[in-house]
């Protein structure tokens, strides 16, 4: 189960104070089912003749792939299979679904999808060819799942008119044709594999926004299928307003349905459990007779979340662990066969909390986890040997990393550098990520520099998911990983990590971390090193737990933790300042949050820039001003006075989605903003830079609006004399002109994801850092590594 990825990302609401929210943050809550939970490996399982199959939908660099293992005293791959016409993002291997002797691959990232058909038999073949393509004509989304029973097919797709299941029949030819399409309008998103199942004469799809199951049955002269009941969710004591409705399954003659529950215990945790609701057809009418939950009364979180069943035995999923049951005859009861653990301590692939994935046949259980090793996935093999499950094997795929460039500037010509798009911007190096110390699968994210006093050396400050890389970039052309700092002891590896520097320390922070807090590392532990080293916080802040960004006012030797969430003082999701003027003591002190900004008027702030103002409006000279970004607007304070902070002025603009982030130019009269959602939500037709004029700062003023070549979403921007440096997500880096400010123009760019033809989504560089007196200037892309990049001189307006 899962919600949007865009939910989640970097504008992710801070302080959710309900439950609710607090298992939408963990995956557990479907808000809207999104095709992205079938794209990495193991989004998509099958089990089939002693076989696992598993899909691999999308990778940024390579067409969609089935794989095909056998067991040999190991799992192994013994076949391949990809799309006849291979593209990237064809979202070949999105579904995978087995009928009799044929295998079905849906592949939901063409125009209209397809779901290719193969004969089982031929799979290890070396030129393996499907022997029917389906299509859906007018749907979009086609292929994202199947569900097969006998000879019939049913594929999720969508219409103008919404969501719909396209139906297909296999003839005695052994080809599948068209039995047209049955409308399940009113379920959000494309409907996910363990949102639906076919069983014999019924149909049953799960519509949780409901909370309810919609049940066809085939028509009369066994033609068509016709809607014969709405199954609804139970009266339970689970919290209310749970999803009901997904997963489902059709197991003998009942209807299964998952459904988590949850309760706020006295601790202030959740804690988390899931029942299994069994629907028998009583007196014609379908109706709750029991449920499953684990047999010891324990709450195995997430229980219930995933479904599968084959013949007499069905396996419930749980976020950690498999549940068993057997059931000899219709109408007998569940017989709890064994718990499995999918996870175990020191797992070098843990399993976590959604869009888990389960196939069984025979004696063999395939648990897909496409959301484990950040986002890589993995799937976790079961099987039954003298009547006990065990693991035998956890399955991955490592693709070879971008290839690092060292050595010398590679200019960009002709519209390139190495192969990555650019203009007039010049690469220096990149080092990728799987080379400055990162996890499997842990992507970057913030980056920011230091300039040793002692040295002049320049050193690169790259926050990952999972910690901080420390790399020297004194020499431009060959950078050289000195080291880690890991993420605070027991906090979970984070999508947002901020990086700061003052008095020659850096101070980080992470958002959704649990107890991380603000962690002080001295940097003059970089001088020394000759190989690449672990290292320890200096200092760990811990009057806030998780905050989502860390601004510096170098002048007053104040930090800023915004958008702090979990524990702690969080300020509401406002400024939570911090004196630093001793770095080793950093010392709480105040809160400033501007009243109805904010998604929920809390004035969560999503990031901060703060001065002490040397602008045109005298009523503020000499005085600290912090502009926040404020989700819903921007915000000016006054935060002179750490015990009475007040707000100056908010000012929104027309097609607020995200007010995300921002920089003054060096004169505070004008500040280049961004909204990270307006290109995503269709407000904008291409990437929006917002030019304000706060020459008067009571009354912000909105200029004008810039519109980018490009209609990638926008991230982190900074300014530098006349220039102004964005990190546009697939975009890359743009570099413009401001030295008029009312009329900037693009100087050039560098994309670091060049295969990324669309620009929609969340990858590709994160932040930039344009400070160093060398002129290189650092690039943190996300899936890619750090780049580093010289922009050249000024040129001549086009």
């Amino acid at each position: 189960m899962r919600i949007p990825q865009s939910a989640l990302q970097s504008h992710r609401p801070s302080g959710w104070p309900s439950v609710l929210g607090i298992l939408a943050v963990l995956g557990l809550i479907v808000f809207d089912p999104a095709p992205v939970a079938g794209q990495a490996f193991g989004g998509a399982v099958l089990v089939a003749d002693g076989r696992v199959f598993v899909g691999e939908a999308a990778h940024e660099r390579e067409p969609g792939t089935v794989r095909a293992y056998a067991y040999d005293s190991e799992w192994s791959v013994v076949a391949t299979l990809r799309a006849p016409e291979p593209a990237l993002r064809d979202g070949f291997g999105s579904a995978l679904a087995r009928a009799g002797e044929l295998l079905l691959v849906g592949a939901d990232g063409m125009d209209e999808g397809r779901v290719y058909v193969y004969r089982l038999e031929d799979v290890d073949s070396e030129d393996v060819r499907p022997i029917q393509i389906l299509s859906g004509p007018g749907l979009s989304g086609f292929g994202a799942s199947l569900a097969t029973s006998g000879n019939d097919l049913a594929v999720a797709a969508a219409n103008e008119d919404g969501r719909v299941l396209a139906i297909f029949r296999l003839a005695s030819n052994g080809r599948w044709s068209s039995s047209g399409t049955i409308g399940v309008t009113g379920v959000g998103g494309i409907l996910s594999a363990q949102w639906f199942d076919l069983a014999g004469d019924l149909l049953v799809v799960g519509d949780p926004r409901a909370d309810a199951v919609r049940v066809f049955e085939r028509g009369t002269g066994g033609e068509g299928w016709e809607a014969a009941a709405v199954v609804n969710a139970p009266d339970s004591d689970g919290l209310a307003g749970m999803p009901f409705g997904t997963p489902v399954a059709l197991f003998q003659d009942e209807i299964l349905v998952g459904q988590i529950r949850a309760e706020l215990g006295d601790d202030g945790n959740v804690h988390l459990a899931g029942v299994v609701h069994r629907f028998e057809r009583v007196d014609g009418m379908w109706t709750a007779v029991g449920f499953l939950e684990p047999e010891d009364g324990s709450q195995a979180q997430g229980f219930g979340m995933s479904l599968a069943v084959d013949g007499k035995s069905l396996v419930v999923g749980g976020v950690s662990q498999l549940f068993v049951y057997t059931r000899g005859v219709v109408a007998a009861p569940f017989n709890p066969e064994g718990t499995v653990n999918t996870f175990e301590a020191g797992d070098e692939h843990p399993v976590t909390s959604s869009n888990q994935t389960l196939a069984f046949g025979g004696d063999i259980v395939a648990f897909g986890n496409p959301s484990a090793d950040f986002g890589l996935g993995s799937v976790v093999v079961l099987t039954r040997e003298s009547g006990e499950w065990m693991r035998s094997g956890v399955l991955t795929v490592d693709h070879a990393p971008l290839p690092a460039i060292s050595g010398g500037e590679i200019t960009c010509d002709d519209g390139t550098a190495s192969g990555y798009d650019c203009d007039h911007v010049d690469l220096l190096s990149f080092l990728p990520r799987e080379e400055m110390g990162a996890s499997r699968g842990a992507r970057l994210n913030d980056v920011w520099g230091w300039t040793d006093p002692l040295t002049g050396r320049e050193f690169a400050l790259v926050g990952r998911m999972d910690g901080t890389s420390f790399v020297d970039v004194s020499d431009p052309y060959n950078p050289r990983y000195l080291g880690n700092l890991s993420r605070t002891d027991g906090s979970p590896p984070s999508t947002w990590r901020d990086i700061k520097v003052f008095k020659d320390y850096a101070f980080i922070v992470a958002d959704g971390a649990g107890e991380h807090g603000m962690q002080v590392f001295d940097l003059a532990q970089l001088r020394d090193v000759t190989e690449p080293r672990e290292f320890e916080p200096t200092v760990l802040y811990t009057e806030v737990a998780s905050s989502h960004n860390v601004a510096i006012n170098e002048e007053t030797g104040f930090a800023y933790l915004v958008g702090s969430s979990h524990g702690g003082v969080t300020c509401g999701g406002g400024s939570h300042m911090v004196d630093i003027n001793d770095p080793l003591n950093p010392v709480f002190a105040g809160c400033f949050a501007h009243p109805n900004t904010g998604r929920r008027n809390t004035g969560n702030s999503h990031d901060t820039q703060c001065v002490i103002y040397h602008g045109p409006d005298e009523d503020y000279a000499g005085r600290e001003i912090c502009v926040n970004s404020n989700e819903t607007a921007l915000s000016v304070a006054d935060v002179t006075d750490k015990d009475n902070p007040v707000a100056v002025a908010a000012a929104d603009y027309p097609g607020v989605q995200y007010a995300h982030q921002g920089w003054l130019t060096e004169d505070h009269r004008y500040f280049f903003s961004n909204d990270e959602l307006d290109e995503v939500n269709g407000t904008v037709d291409a990437t929006r830079t917002l030019i304000w004029d706060l020459a008067d700062l009571d009354d912000p003023l909105l200029l004008t609006e810039y519109m980018n070549p490009t209609r990638a979403t926008d991230h982190n921007l900074y300014v530098r004399g006349d220039r102004l440096y964005m990190s546009n997500n697939r975009a890359g880096l743009r570099v413009l002109d401001i030295s008029d400010p009312e009329n900037p123009f693009e100087l050039g760019y560098f994309d670091t994801t060049p295969w990324s033809a669309d620009e929609a989504g969340f990858d590709g560089t994160w932040s930039v850092y344009p400070y160093f007196e060398s002129g290189s200037v650092l690039v943190s892309s996300r899936r890619e590594g750090l780049f580093i990049v010289r922009p050249r001189a000024r040129r001549l307006i086009p």
